[in-house]
């Protein structure tokens, strides 16, 4: 199995993805990309190394988990094992396979003082990889052990211009996390689509900091969104609907999410019927109209010129968390080859 098809298994046997990659500008998350390159990295941390077996009490899990999808990738497996250790929480490197351009990593986050972490654990974007080249770059939780507190993370990288990459070496660096994520997809009860307005209020944001959909980058550069008007409904905690209203004829429906840059909390809005015919919206717009950014409004504008909204039931699916953690973790280490 090449490194594709590796990659490709590893999709289908866990779902827990990082969407999209955030970057921190005057403290605002923006769901564009992430920065790859040339960074000089300060060394904040004295590593500790050791040579455990590959398949250590801590990485057993992951390791046995990989070797079901292909042993051959978990016999070139090369033990790195070199940590770092803040606010509590050792993160580790445990080993590297390195062909060619491509390099698949496996990282260990292990809580060495309470329960701050579990199978819903993500890197909440903030992970950086600094190379000598250029690359794109992947994160994913492949695994969680509740004896050791401790989560896997696959680490994929890929040379852009296919340059061999063997002997480089790359600085990873995490500065937050997330846990005990929360799903949640169900009917908004409590939302009275009788309070629609036909003639809503709007103002024009000081602070747009992205969206998608079909028609969003023709509403970017014009968008008029709704003025607040109360909390219509709140479906979960930290998520509160605050405006409805028809706007050039298209609906929108305006959500807050609280204290975004620690929680991540989002989602979206959508309608379904009896015959399960769901109506998903041709734009979101995500503002602030506070300067910390704390709150975020996102308002999603729905095309209903055909449709019966009366036949139709509003759902929500939103994903929030309420543990944050910081700190700074970093280690440096080299891309060696399987031969090696």
């Amino acid at each position: 199995m090449n490194v594709k098809k590796f990659s490709d298994a590893m999709n289908e046997l866990d779902s827990k993805y990082i969407d999209e990659a955030l970057n921190y500008k005057k403290k605002v998350k923006k769901p564009l990309w992430i920065k790859w390159g040339a960074m000089v990295a300060g060394l904040l941390f004295v590593f500790t190394m050791s040579v455990p077996a590959l398949a250590s009490a801590d990485f057993e899990p992951a390791y046995n988990l990989l070797y079901k999808v292909s042993p051959a990738i978990a016999q070139k497996l090369k033990p790195v094992s070199m940590s770092c250790e803040d606010n509590g929480i050792k993160f580790e490197v445990v080993s590297a396979y390195v062909e060619g351009s491509e390099a698949k990593i496996f990282i260990s986050v292990q809580d060495l003082d309470g329960d701050r972490i579990d199978e819903t654990t993500d890197l909440f974007d903030s992970f950086s990889i600094n190379t000598p080249f250029d690359c794109s770059s992947s994160c994913e939780n492949i695994s969680y052990d509740t004896k050791t507190k401790t989560s896997t993370f696959l680490i994929s990288i890929s040379q852009w211009n296919e340059k061999d990459i063997i002997g480089e070496k790359i600085t990873f660096c995490v500065r937050e996390m997330l846990s005990n994520k929360k799903e949640y997809d169900t009917v908004l009860t409590d939302l009275d689509m009788n309070q629609i307005s036909a003639t809503p209020k709007t103002i024009t944001p000081t602070h747009i900091f992205g969206g998608g959909g079909i028609n969003y980058n023709e509403m970017e550069n014009n968008f008029q969104a709704l003025k607040t008007t109360g909390i219509l409904c709140s479906p979960v905690a930290g998520v509160d609907i605050t405006a409805m209203g028809y706007v050039d004829g298209e609906l929108h429906i305006q959500v807050k999410y609280e204290n975004v840059l620690e929680t991540d909390n989002h989602g979206y809005i959508y309608f379904k019927n009896d015959k399960n015919e769901e109506i998903h919206c041709i734009a979101n717009v995500a503002f602030s109209t506070d300067s910390e950014y704390q709150k975020r409004y996102v308002e999603y504008v729905y095309d209903l010129s055909d449709v019966d909204l009366a036949q139709y039931k509003a759902y929500g699916h939103f994903i929030t968390s309420d543990t944050h953690i910081e700190g700074i973790w970093r280690v440096t280490f080299p891309l060696e080859s399987i031969d090696q």
